[in-house]
């Protein structure tokens, strides 16, 4: 027979979920609401108007390890300091200590460096160089 202490465990992270689950179904429910009766008001204004051509706008989650521009100068301040080629875990790392991040915010940090150097890299600041032994993408700054 299976240990009690684990199905309780089980059952109850169900039932979280489960709670997340309809919370969210409401939520949805209201926003498609609210969604329906812009569009009730943008033909009253505009009868011959389609709102189906209206594009979503994207939701960007706001990155809360660095104020606004700061992630990106940090980025580069480690690369240029460093003088030599820097992992994405060793950049995430670095900035880890330059701003006092607790190591349980490792991933999502490495995540957020990640989406700044490929930012970074569209803008013609980095360039990838490769691969480390971890599969971790390897940086340099642009001279």
């Amino acid at each position: 027979m299976a240990e009690t202490h684990v199905i309780s465990a089980l059952v109850a992270k169900r039932s979280e979920l489960a709670g997340l689950v309809e919370h969210h179904r409401k939520e949805v429910a209201r926003l498609l609401q609210d969604v329906k009766l812009l569009d009730a008001t943008i033909r009253l204004f505009e009868p011959e108007f389609s709102t189906d051509l209206i594009k979503p706008k994207r939701h960007h989650k706001k990155n809360v390890f660095f104020k606004h521009g700061e992630g990106g100068r940090v980025v580069l301040d480690i690369l240029r300091e460093a003088g030599k080629p820097l992992s994405t875990n060793a950049i995430a790392s670095a900035a880890m200590l330059r701003n006092g991040i607790g190591g349980e915010h490792e991933r999502p940090l490495q995540k957020a460096v990640l989406s700044i150097l490929y930012r970074h890299r569209k803008n013609g600041l980095v360039v990838n160089t490769g691969k480390d032994e971890a599969s971790s993408c390897v940086w340099a700054v642009v001279a």
